[in-house]
């Protein structure tokens, strides 16, 4: 086994996400997207997560200010709109219109979601968490939206069928297969 001589975090993979905000200055009102793909699960009891954004940037202003934002899960299908969106800044452009996205109105906070993606989720800001480089923004679900076309019986989205873009090391992934439930050896 090869040790690195620099230690590298190649947790993997990891979900990408689109994260949507919404700051109004003067009746104008200016909707934006983030990919992320730094998230994950803090508590389940209310049901919290994190998203990690890099300090300076604008989506995190806007959180900071409005203290929401919207977490959208996007398939495979939409991987160049994503990447588009990671390559240009909000501030300086309508990431709705430049990768044709369709806005929906969030139930509970005043953040659009985007139609396209199958699972949308309403955040209220509970804490921010500063480190070196980045800003680790913890939100409180407060609404799930989930596509007819992506939801099971039980109520559970049908992640199969939702085709869940992934993170890997400065690549995009997508998941292959199940393998097994959750505690499956325990139940022999």
């Amino acid at each position: 086994m090869t040790i690195l001589k620099k230690a590298k975090n190649f947790l993997a993979p990891l979900p990408v996400i689109l994260v949507t905000t919404r700051l109004k200055v003067n009746d104008v009102v200016k909707d934006n997207i983030i990919p992320l793909s730094w998230v994950g699960v803090v508590d389940s009891r209310p049901d919290l997560i994190n998203i990690n954004i890099s300090k300076g940037k604008y989506s995190g202003d806007i959180i900071r200010k409005t203290e929401q934002f919207g977490v959208c899960i996007p398939t495979y299908k939409y991987l160049e709109q994503v990447d588009k969106c990671g390559c240009t800044h909000g501030d300086k452009v309508d990431k709705f219109e430049l990768v044709n996205f369709s806005k929906i109105e969030a139930k509970q906070i005043n953040v659009p979601l985007i139609r396209e993606c199958p699972i949308n989720m309403e955040c209220e800001l509970e804490d921010i968490i500063p480190f070196k480089t980045h800003e680790m923004f913890i939100g409180k679900i407060v609404k799930t939206h989930i596509d007819d076309e992506y939801i099971l019986e039980d109520g559970n989205p049908d992640f199969k069928k939702i085709d869940i873009l992934c993170y890997v090391n400065g690549e995009y992934w997508v998941l292959d297969r199940k393998v097994g439930n959750l505690f499956f050896t325990g139940k022999r």
